[in-house]
């Protein structure tokens, strides 16, 4: 549960931190971080930043789209992090609770992939194309070709391990049979407690 809890704070800070830069309209400029990177010496330190600042433009280019996901993304995710900590201090009934959440924030994040499936491409290729300025002998194909061909993995890498992986394994951890001990005596223990005088 404290995977959950992690992701769930790593959720609402990406899901707010998007809906801000997309009310503001303060996009990074792609080109710039590459440039930025290109002196850095090494591609696989300008990866991510590139990638990142792509995403970021494109979704700002579609806002009627992205806006209420990164909004629902952040009240979604809160409902992990609430959920996690209930569980993690014992209390009662929160077992279901919780596995109402993590089901609904896997359906939303399968749900947001498939949404944003044209974007995508286009951040990915955006980044493809700001990485065509930075030399760096160390990758085998050129900066270009790799970031086209691992900026789609990465996605898929996060939506599987991450977004789904997490909320899945949460999800067996709460459905074994210790669990299901454990939260019934909590609640033996709560319902003992209120009784006595």
């Amino acid at each position: 549960m404290v995977l959950v809890w992690i992701l769930g704070v790593q959720s609402v800070l990406a899901g707010g931190s998007t809906a801000a830069m997309l009310r503001e309209g303060a996009f990074p400029d792609v080109d710039a971080a590459a440039r930025a990177g290109a002196g850095a010496g090494e591609f696989h330190d300008v990866f991510v930043p590139v990638l990142m600042s792509a995403r970021l433009a494109i979704l700002g280019s579609i806002p009627q789209l992205s806006f209420p996901l990164a909004i629902a993304r952040a009240l979604l995710a809160s409902t992990l992090v609430l959920a996690s900590t209930l569980v993690l201090v014992g209390r009662p009934s929160s077992r279901t609770f919780a596995l109402q959440a993590l089901g609904l924030n896997a359906a939303f994040a399968l749900l947001e992939f498939i949404l944003l499936r044209h974007a995508r491409g286009a951040w990915v290729e955006m980044a493809a194309r700001a990485a065509a300025i930075i030399q760096d002998p160390t990758v085998p194909e050129g900066p270009v070709a790799f970031m086209r061909f691992w900026g789609f993995w990465v996605e898929r890498t996060k939506l599987a391990f991450f977004e789904l992986g997490v909320p899945f394994l949460a999800a067996v951890a709460l459905t074994r049979p210790r669990t299901k001990t454990y939260f019934a005596e909590a609640a033996a223990a709560a319902e003992g407690a209120e009784e006595e005088p």
